[in-house]
């Protein structure tokens, strides 16, 4: 068969069309410059990808945008989760694009062997090639084989958007391999090549040298001997080779079978994350965080307590906790300014609060809260055994906190929007009290929203990749290194944004082992693969993957049953924390009690195995829970204990860093769950909105779409209670685009209903219907009963405020019946506790 002519494809890439070609890529002209990735060489979850970024970034070299600086936390997923930084896609666009607007050479992206690329790549290049006008470079995609499925809907994505957008390569030469003598190569020769095809159909030099302790340089002086001696080699460019298949058959066939399993167990540790860190020591560390500013002029949680009304819980606390004292106590240390003291590293989260017990920083062993130096007190349900205790510190006196300086007074002016209504699962790796947004961020409303303005997700080393690493480790014999393996790349495709890869590779993971005997050790990969894929059903669109909170619970549950009582601390934490998770967003009443019971076995946990530190940071997941079931007065102690620990560390701990950014958080959303004090209603919504920007110059400083979105929500439901309706919509436009992007369901739904409320008071009640149904749409498919219900509130107010309207009668009876659907569907979970 004959191909096109080749004249033809370059003319559509010099007008930047998207391109399809069927067969071998002709050669380019000499204006023209290639940014060439193979698929078949990498076919973990997005791979092909990650490799076209950082092939990007290299050649923009000094050039390339440069991102915030973010001191990244150490990695713990509690209650808020996780979530990836951005889709994958959409950071490669925004570079691609960059380099489009560069002078000098004309780029071209060519992807080779796409039909071999993972499910993951080939929606997000289906997705690039069906945006119209996004991509500014010209984008090639080269089939070698029959494309299927996935790959042949990417293939009609190019045709459909132009007919003449699929060409014909050239042939790739046939019978060449059947007829080499392999065995009359030189030894070095065929050594390098069998390396190469045991890796798999394209290989890397890089991984042939490491495989055969030798210098890339070395092995591809070897394959070019190779090409010289006719061996059907096609160089893919930037060290990248391929083989035909039948060369791939004769040169496996031809390894003995214990050479072959040695090789694969070496190859396993290459590609494995920890082994990568071996072999390529060269990589980066993580800056030192940089000294943050201070607060300043920040409403301290006695001003909190003081505007919000705390008067049904104050009857029990006055006595018990000296709530009324602490106030006081606290405002009167604030007017002394005094100082807090000194901290050393190192000294656990009982010396972090310095002034916790009269300024000794000393307690006792296995004391519970309030039985520090011999004083007993009432104990908080959920709190750590080392919480502050309330008589000690209404003895000695509170010495003030260190402040930030305060956010922009202007809030119309900065940017807005993301997950609604609290505090679903998010990713915890965050810092606080970052610099104020430019002018320039600051007079861009819509900035954080748009695409092109979100931060990338990071770039790991090449060389690792866990999914080819628990392949190899498989063909080695190692299954349960294997195994480990699968579940790491799991996380890591989760990271990614591809909960699909991820989901397959945590099923594998539990395929592997079920077909392995019993044993402890198996046990508790079966519990860590249970965990990835229940937290994957939590956090990833239900709409898309079938993944609803209540399938969520129920693989956690049967995590629960597999682990055993001798399990790891981490692990038995970790498992605790996402179920806490998911009871917290189903946010029932039973729920929000079983989050609260799960938080707090973590915390004894995580305690008793004297980790502190990790203790601590549950203080902000229990505050949160507490919000919810609407006890302000135990919450607020919770994250004033939270402060105390991981204040004095603020610029040092990138993990005491994101708990004060998360308690800045909370705090501003008391104004929205807690009662306000009769004639002081503005002053608590104020006060939440200068907690609420504090948190956002941390979480925009460093990159933290989600977070940011987060907050976003909360200052846009802030606005709304303050009555200013249009910096409200700004604020929720964004969030619902975040969320769109992140694939966050659950705060999606959330947002819809808020934006339908703004709507109704801006009279524009027939997207107000239309967004409300949206909102029990989405609470349906990820099974919210707290979504539910709060549309079913919503539903009421709207309804009685359209009855004199028949022109919405229509879509407020599309809603109701969704509405009752949805409810008969999560029946039992919507009943009171």
């Amino acid at each position: 068969m004959t191909h096109d002519d080749p004249g033809r494809l370059w003319q559509r890439v010099r007008d930047r069309l998207a391109t399809a070609v069927r067969g071998r890529l002709p050669e380019p002209p000499p204006d023209l410059q290639l940014l060439r990735v193979s698929c078949e060489v990498a076919p973990a979850a997005l791979r092909p990808l990650l490799e076209a970024r950082r092939l990007t970034e290299a050649i923009l070299g000094e050039a390339r945008p440069k991102p915030p600086d973010r001191a990244k936390s150490l990695r713990r997923r509690t209650l808020f989760g996780e979530a990836p930084e951005r889709a994958t896609e959409t950071v490669l666009v925004e570079l691609w694009n960059h380099l489009a607007q560069q002078a000098g050479s004309r780029w071209v992206v060519v992807f080779d062997a796409v039909e071999q690329a993972d499910e993951a790549t080939l929606a997000a290049l289906t997705q690039i090639v069906r945006r119209q006008g996004w991509l500014q470079l010209p984008l090639v995609l080269v089939f070698h084989g029959e494309p299927k499925e996935a790959a042949a809907e990417l293939l009609l994505a190019v045709r459909t958007r132009d007919a003449a957008g699929v060409l014909r390569g050239e042939e790739p030469p046939t019978g060449e391999a059947q007829a080499i003598q392999w065995r009359t190569l030189p030894p070095e020769v065929l050594r390098v090549l069998r390396a190469g095809a045991l890796i798999g159909p394209g290989f890397e030099t890089r991984i042939v040298a490491d495989l055969l302790s030798l210098e890339p340089l070395v092995v591809l002086e070897v394959l070019q001997q190779a090409t010289d001696l006719g061996i059907p080699l096609e160089d893919r460019g930037e060290g990248r080779f391929s083989l035909p298949t039948s060369a791939l058959t004769a040169l496996s066939t031809s390894l003995m079978p214990s050479l072959a399993q040695a090789w694969h167990r070496k190859l396993g540790r290459l590609l494995g994350a920890r082994a990568g860190e071996e072999v390529a020591p060269g990589r980066p560390t993580r800056p030192p965080l940089p000294p943050l500013p201070r607060r300043e002029n920040m409403p301290s949680a006695a001003r909190v307590a003081e505007i919000i009304d705390l008067s049904e819980e104050v009857i029990d606390l006055v006595d018990e906790t000296g709530l009324a004292a602490q106030v006081a106590s606290e405002m009167a240390a604030e007017a002394g300014a005094a100082q807090w003291g000194e901290v050393s590293a190192g000294t656990g989260v009982a010396a972090a609060g310095g002034e916790m017990a009269s300024g000794t920083g000393e307690m006792s062993a296995g004391t519970g809260i309030g039985e520090v130096s011999g004083e007993t007190g009432p104990a908080i349900p959920g709190a750590p055994a080392w919480s502050v205790p309330a008589k000690q510190e209404r003895a000695g006196g509170l010495p003030q906190r260190p402040r930030v300086a305060a956010p922009a007074s202007n809030v119309s002016q900065e940017t807005g929007g993301a997950p609604a209504s609290g505090w679903s699962p998010a990713r915890r790796k965050t810092v606080f009290a970052a610099p104020a947004p430019s002018e320039a961020e600051s007079a861009d409303p819509a900035g954080w929203g748009a695409p092109s303005r979100v931060v990338p997700t990071r770039l790991e080393d090449p060389l690792v990749d866990e999914a080819r690493a628990a392949e190899h480790m498989r063909l080695a014999g190692e299954f349960d290194a294997a195994a480990q393996h699968l579940c790491e790349a799991a996380r890591k495709a989760a990271e990614m944004g591809a909960p699909q890869a991820a989901a397959q590779h945590a099923q594998n993971a539990l395929a592997l082992l079920t077909t392995l005997p019993n044993s402890g050790g198996r046990r508790l990969l079966r519990v860590q693969a249970l965990i990835e894929l229940g937290r994957l059903q939590w956090q990833s669109a239900g709409y898309e993957f079938g993944f609803t909170l209540t399938q969520a619970q129920a693989t956690l549950e049967s995590a629960r049953e597999v682990l055993e009582s001798d399990a790891p601390v981490e692990l038995a934490a970790d498992l605790a924390q996402a179920i806490a998770g998911v009871c917290f967003d189903l946010g029932d009443g039973r729920s929000l009690e079983r989050a609260l019971a799960e938080l707090s076995a973590a915390g004894a946990m995580l305690q008793a195995a004297g980790d502190a530190t990790g203790a601590a940071c549950l203080l902000n997941d229990q505050a949160a829970v507490l919000v919810r079931m609407g006890d302000p007065g135990r919450a607020l102690q919770l994250l004033r204990q939270s402060r105390k620990v991981f204040d004095p560390h603020v610029n040092t701990d990138p993990v005491a860093l994101r708990e004060l950014a998360e308690t800045e958080h909370l705090f501003a959303r008391l104004p929205l769950h807690a009662q306000l004090r009769a004639g002081r209603e503005d002053e608590g919504f104020a006060m939440g909105l200068e907690h609420a920007r504090a948190a956002e110059r941390a979480y925009r400083e460093l990159g933290e779409a989600r977070e940011l979105g987060r907050v976003w929500d909360t200052i846009g439901r802030l606005e709304l209670r303050s009555g200013r309706t249009e910096a409200a919509k700004e604020r929720l436009d964004a969030a619902a685009e975040v969320q769109t992007q992140l694939g966050d369901l659950t705060g999606l739904a959330q947002t819809t209903e808020a934006l339908s409320e703004v709507l109704a008071l801006l009279g524009r009640d027939a997207e107000a219907v239309t967004l409300l149904r949206d909102s029990v749409v989405f609470n349906r498919d990820k099974g919210s009963p707290l979504g539910l219900m709060q549309n079913r509130r919503s539903f009421t107010r709207l309804s009685e405020r359209l009855a004199q309207r028949p022109e919405h009668a229509a879509g407020l009876q599309e809603v109701q019946i969704l509405l009752t659907a949805g409810e008969r569907e999560l029946g039992a979970l919507l009943q009171p506790a």
